[in-house]
C-alpha cells in the first residue's frame, strides 16, 4: 500500500520547547524533508486569532527554503485542538473561517487542517469542519484518546465521523501512549469499516511500541503514518521518522541528510530536553492514564 508520511517535527518540537524550534533547525528540516520522502509537514498549532494567546503569525515561524517546488515538495498541515472553540455552533464556526482566513494569508501554503477531538466529542466539530471544507481547506480528524473508547462508544464515534462527510484521513491518537498491538489492530479495523476517509495512526512510545505500532497499524490498513525526526516531542516522544523511513524500504544512502540533521540540530536538544520513554511515561501507558497523573508530575505533556 502507498504510505502517506506526515512528520510533526515543527509542531512537536515546539510543544517540547514552549515556543518554536530553533530557525536554524527548522530552515535545515524543511530542505531535508523534500529529499527523504516526507508527504506533509505539520507546522504547529493554530488558534482563533480573535482569540486569547499569543499573536496567530508567531505559531507558524518557518520560511520555506528558496527551492521549494509546491508541485513536489511535502505539503503543509496544522493542527487545530477543537476543545479551545467556542461551544456553541456559529461562534466555533466563525472562529474556523478566521482561522482559515490567516492560514490563507500567510507566507507558508497551508493546505490541510487537523482537527484533535476526544472520541466522545466528534459531533460538537461538524460546524468548524464544515467552515474550513468551505474554505477550500482538506480536513482530518485526530481522535484523542481513543484507546479509552468501549465497543460501543468506538462505534458511535467512528459513525460521528462518518457522517461529517469527505474527510482526507481519520487519526487514531495514541493519547496516553497506552496502544498494544492487538488494539491497534482492532482500532484500525474498526475505522476502516465505519469511515471511507484513509485511516491514519499517531503513536506516542511510553511503552517502546511506537514503531511498532505504526507498523502494525500499516499492516492492517492504516496508509497514513505520523512520526517526529528523533521521536522528538512531550514526554516520551512520537515513532521516529528515520526509522519509520528505514522500515519502509528507505536505503542507508537516503537516510544520510536525515541522520545529519539529527547530529548536528535534534540530539543537541534532546540532551536538553530529554524526551523519552522513563519509569512515568511507562507506568502512564501500562495503566492507560496521563503521565501527570502519575506520581511525580512530568511537566512536558501534550498530543
Amino acid at each position: 500500500m502507498s504510505m502517506t508520511l506526515l512528520d510533526c517535527t515543527l509542531r512537536t518540537g515546539g510543544q517540547l520547547t514552549g515556543g518554536s524550534v530553533p530557525p536554524a533547525l527548522a530552515a535545515d528540516y524543511l530542505a531535508v524533508c523534500a529529499r527523504i520522502g516526507v508527504d506533509i509537514v505539520e507546522l504547529g498549532t493554530v488558534h482563533d486569532p480573535a482569540g486569547p494567546g499569543a499573536p496567530f503569525g508567531e505559531l507558524l515561524p518557518v520560511a520555506l527554503p528558496d527551492d521549494h517546488d509546491e508541485r513536489y515538495g511535502p505539503r503543509f498541515s496544522v493542527l487545530l485542538d477543537t476543545a479551545l472553540l467556542p461551544v456553541t455552533d456559529t461562534a466555533a464556526a466563525a472562529a474556523a473561517g478566521r482561522i482559515a482566513e490567516a492560514l490563507a494569508a500567510g507566507s507558508v501554503p497551508v493546505g490541510l487542517v487537523r482537527l484533535a477531538v476526544r472520541y466522545d466529542r466528534v459531533a460538537r466539530v461538524a460546524a468548524p469542519l464544515h467552515r474550513l471544507r468551505e474554505a477550500g481547506l482538506g480536513v482530518c480528524l485526530f481522535l484523542t484518546d481513543i484507546d479509552l473508547a468501549s465497543y460501543r462508544e468506538l462505534d458511535r464515534c467512528l459513525g460521528e465521523a462518518a457522517a461529517l462527510g469527505p474527510l482526507d484521513a481519520v487519526f487514531l491518537v495514541d493519547s496516553l501512549g497506552s496502544f498494544r498491538p492487538e488494539r491497534v489492530i482492532e482500532l484500525v479495523q474498526s475505522a476502516r469499516a465505519a469511515v471511507t476517509a484513509p485511516v491514519g495512526i499517531h503513536a506516542h512510545d511510553n511503552q517502546g511500541f511506537a514503531l511498532h505500532n505504526t507498523a502494525v497499524a500499516g499492516s492492517a490498513g492504516a496508509t497514513w503514518q505520523d512520526s517526529a525526526v528523533h521521536g522528538i516531542g512531550p514526554g516520551a516522544g512520537l515513532t521516529r521518522t528515520e526509522q519509520l523511513l528505514a522500515l519502509l524500504g528507505a536505503a542507508p544512502a537516503d537516510l544520510t541528510p536525515l541522520l545529519a540533521l539529527i547530529a548536528t540540530h535534534v540530539a543537541p536538544l534532546k540532551q536538553r530536553y530529554g524526551w523519552g520513554a522513563g519509569p512515568r511515561q511507562v507506568m502512564a501507558g501500562l495503566a492507560r492514564i496521563p503521565v501527570s497523573a502519575v506520581r511525580g508530575l512530568d511537566p512536558h505533556t501534550g498530543p
